[in-house]
């Protein structure tokens, strides 16, 4: 009886499995079937509605995980052509997007550090002296997330620096990829850290110094770095300490510490491994020194100009450092070292077209007037008002995927909305803002995401669940921060 039973269980989680599979290809196809033979709205066009009914198929596909992440990739980069979503041409060039090349180069980075031992040193350092425990360990590459932002004012650079550090850190706790859950969390958690810390410095990205002159020039109010840092960065660290518990509740760890060695603790096997690895090699030097470079180009974004006479962009200097690290006498590495995941690399590019189909045909902006309108915010209260305009801003990134493009489409509604009814515009534009860096859900929805998922030590139900949740938590927060911190700052 109790084999039987024990059969029983078994049969019962796999028919679960089955039945996912089975209903979410099932529902992705009728998504697309809706939408695309459902009659065309007036301010839509056909090219709008063909990329919506693709973006809502493979949606499905993704969160359910029916079928391989990119085998639904080329499908819908298929579908996206035979629909008239957008053109072949169009399609294609995804492959040649700056995010595409910078993937390639921030894994040609990390082999280069990992062969030279380098980010194994710096991993055994960081978790011997702060993270003994997978809690501090999480706690500390957070902490060095969120100072980075204020020295480099990209998120992606941020990523790619990171990236191999939680790789090395992931490998000293033996963390399997997709199995993990302390991997998962850590890696889920690192997009958070990367985007939301983001949100609390004006200069971490250029969409957010690209709304700030929206509210200059539209409403005639000059939003000083100081004033973003004081309304933002509370919102910014109490989003951040809800990540973190709820990734606690969500994937509980597997580990408590790294796993002991010949008897010893965890934290004094680490320190061992650190000092077997004896003095700096020759290797490590090299790999520091271009990794150094690299750093200090993504640093100095915003003045090379001043320092060499032209602009060097974030994925020109990511090729140079590849570039580096293959060449003789100054690199470490040959390609066959590379580890570049192939199958990420298209289901990247198959996402990005998706997105970017959905901009340029203007189906992401007509789902964003279609919600304004269905609120009908004429007749709402100042704080009914400001948490609607507050969930727009935030979930919109579910169909726009570039920063700048929601800025742009976003913001300059929201200041036109605030002044037809005759709200300030600074207390709906400025804490919009500070959503723009909420794309935390799916992995397409900005690059950080896509650096990160391409691990494999999560899926993509995995980030939307937790991201959700985590926006949701924001959300709230800001409004609570209406009636408390904005007041005090003088929004309200």
């Amino acid at each position: 009886m109790e084999v039987s039973s024990g059969v029983k269980k078994e049969k019962r989680r796999l028919s679960f499995e089955e039945w996912m599979k089975i209903m979410g290809i099932a529902v992705a196809l009728l998504v697309f079937a809706l939408i695309y033979t459902m009659d065309t709205p007036i301010q839509m066009t056909l090219q709008g509605k063909a990329s919506l009914s693709v973006f809502g198929m493979v949606f499905v596909l993704w969160v359910t995980q029916a079928v391989p992440t990119y085998a639904a990739a080329l499908l819908a980069i298929v579908l996206l052509v035979f629909t008239g979503g957008w053109t072949q041409k169009d399609t294609l060039a995804v492959f040649g997007q700056d995010v595409i090349w910078l993937m390639l180069s921030a894994f040609i980075i990390t082999s280069g550090m990992e062969k030279s031992g380098f980010a194994k040193r710096m991993a055994l350092f960081i978790v011997s002296r702060f993270g003994t425990t997978a809690k501090k360990a999480l706690i500390s590459l957070g902490v060095v997330n969120l100072l980075l932002a204020f020295v480099v004012p990209s998120t992606t650079a941020r990523a790619a620096m990171l990236l191999p550090i939680c790789l090395m850190v992931l490998n000293v706790y033996q963390a399997v990829p997709g199995k993990s859950n302390f991997g998962k969390q850590l890696m889920i958690q690192e997009i958070h850290f990367n985007n939301i810390s983001t949100s609390g410095i004006l200069t971490a990205t250029a969409p957010q110094i690209l709304a700030v002159g929206y509210i200059l020039s539209m409403a005639n109010v000059n939003v000083t770095w100081g004033e973003w840092f004081i309304a933002s960065m509370p919102i910014a660290i109490l989003t951040l300490i809800a990540s973190i518990i709820i990734g606690n509740i969500l994937f509980k760890s597997e580990v408590k510490a790294p796993p002991s060695g010949a008897g010893d603790s965890g934290a004094q096997s680490l320190k061992d491994q650190l000092k077997e690895m004896g003095p700096i090699s020759r290797n490590e030097i090299k790999a520091l020194c271009i990794f150094a470079l690299t750093v200090f180009l993504w640093a100095t974004d915003g003045h090379h100009i001043q320092l060499f006479g032209f602009q060097i962009s974030l994925v020109m200097v990511a090729l140079l450092a590849s570039a580096l690290f293959f060449l003789p006498y100054v690199g470490i590495l040959n390609w066959k070292e590379t580890k570049i995941p192939w199958d990420l690399m298209v289901f990247s590019a198959g996402a990005y077209a998706v997105g970017l189909s959905l901009d340029a045909s203007g189906a992401a902006s007509f789902l964003l007037n279609t919600v304004f309108d269905k609120f009908n915010l004429e007749s709402a209260n100042p704080f009914t008002l400001y948490m609607i305009v507050m969930f727009v801003a935030s979930f919109s990134h579910l169909v726009f995927t570039s920063k700048n493009v929601r800025v742009v489409i976003l913001l300059p509604a929201i200041i036109i909305l605030a002044g037809n009814l005759g709200v300030n515009p600074l207390l709906l534009a400025l804490p919009a803002c500070f959503t723009i860096c909420d794309s935390i859900t799916l992995p397409p929805h900005c690059k950080p995401n896509l650096i990160f998922y391409s691990t494999g030590y999560f899926s993509v139900k995995d980030q939307f669940i937790y991201g959700m949740l985590v926006l949701l938590a924001k959300w709230l927060i800001l409004g609570v921060a209406y009636f408390t911190w904005f007041r005090i700052v003088g929004l309200v």
